[in-house]
């Protein structure tokens, strides 16, 4: 859809929202005023009368964006900006161009419109592969779309269950597949080699069942060698890749050095809901969510300190990395204690064609703890994957 815009009614200062699609954003607004909080508290009052004029909320903004006359109001208009909202404020930064003639500060917001629920019963299907002596668990969620099917690999702490939170929300527009490693959910483990040297196979083996030719593959922490695995041994079943938390192998130079320096592995600590996989702040916000993932990553039968030092040493180099050249989205939590968002870019630099996006107040598990952001971000990214196929055809 053509970008538009149009003016909201009763609004002071006039704001102008803009659209395409259920993407709105509204350009810098400000309202000139006796003190930088007043006319902070004044902006961002009209740019909250014209989200509501339009079926929006604050809830429903990834990002605003200030602009500023002098660089020494940073410090006390982030101030009045937080006290400003009641709960916790949309993500913030400051531009680096100035505010209009006139105003101290100004704000332009980025967000997307509430997409409605989606309807409809899905069709579930369940069964298993034999493969390599394991016995490999799976499940298809949706109908038969044209689009190519959505593969998601769990983490070292998760099983197929854990992804409760996107098949309904995608399965709509594609076939969803979600499946169990090696040793966890309902798959055998018999001969002990759960982890990266042969769960690629484990997965293709499961493709090649269901008769898969194109998949976009999504892969969280430990999944992310999975996918990475897979689409270097059959790169022309894999439309895009999406790696979440997760540097799915990848090293370079300025991956190990910022690993050094930014990433901290948190013990677990006996506690309910506490868990290294999750936002630090999560357990208090969401306890019974909490407490769910603590005990699903507690079902597998792989050791954990067995699967991290075998993912340690299965790693892919920057020619293998330059091999990955269809669509990566990297997904991160900003909070993410494994691979902080630091990390994410850094792998995301090593690849051909690769883009971050940061999930707001999560941490290593931004699926789980923010669902409604990481499908959006998801959703969005497979949607302009599918136009772009439309528009090659």
């Amino acid at each position: 859809m053509a970008a538009r815009a149009r003016a909201t009614e009763g609004s002071s200062p006039p704001v102008t929202l803009h659209e395409a699609g259920d993407l709105i954003w509204i350009a810098p607004t400000s309202a000139p005023g006796d003190s930088l909080g007043a006319e902070t508290g004044a902006a961002l009052a009209a740019l909250g009368r014209a989200l509501a004029a339009d079926g929006s909320s604050w809830d429903d903004v990834e990002l605003v964006i200030a602009h500023l006359a002098a660089t020494a109001d940073e410090a006390a208009a982030a101030s009045h900006y937080r006290a400003y909202f009641t709960g916790t404020p949309p993500r913030r930064t400051v531009a680096a161009t100035l505010a209009p003639p006139g105003a101290r500060v100004a704000f332009e917001i980025v967000g997307h419109r509430p997409r409605r629920p989606a309807s409809g019963d899905l069709s579930r299907r369940t069964g298993f592969v034999d493969h390599d002596g394991e016995r490999l668990y799976f499940e298809v969620v949706g109908g038969s779309s044209p689009r190519p099917a959505l593969v998601l690999c769990h983490g070292a702490g998760s099983n197929h269950a854990s992804w409760f939170q996107q098949v309904h929300a995608l399965a709509h527009d594609r076939p969803v597949i979600t499946w169990d490693h090696r040793g966890y959910g309902r798959s055998s483990d018999l001969d002990q080699r759960s982890g990266p040297e042969v769960a690629p196979g484990d997965l293709l083996a499961i493709l090649d069942e269901l008769e898969v030719e194109r998949a976009d593959l999504v892969g969280q922490s430990m999944g992310g060698w999975t996918a990475v695995g897979a689409t270097l041994a059959r790169p022309h079943l894999v439309r895009s890749v999406i790696l979440t938390d997760s540097i799915g192998g990848i090293v370079t130079d300025a991956v190990i050095a910022t690993l050094a320096r930014d990433a901290a592995r948190d013990p677990e600590h006996e506690v309910l809901g506490d868990h290294p996989a999750l936002g630090a702040t999560f357990r208090h916000r969401a306890p019974a969510l909490a407490h769910l993932y603590q005990m699903v990553g507690a079902m597998g039968s792989v050791d954990p300190a067995t699967m991290i030092d075998r993912l340690v040493h299965a790693t892919y180099g920057p020619a293998e990395a330059a091999r990955l050249s269809m669509p990566v989205l990297c997904v991160v939590g900003d909070h993410d204690r494994i691979f902080p968002p630091s990390v994410m870019r850094a792998v995301a630099e090593a690849l051909p064609d690769a883009r971050v996006v940061e999930i707001t107040e999560a941490g290593h598990s931004a699926y789980f703890e923010e669902p409604t952001s990481w499908n959006r971000a998801v959703g969005d990214f497979l949607v302009a994957l599918d136009r772009a196929d439309a528009d090659a055809r």
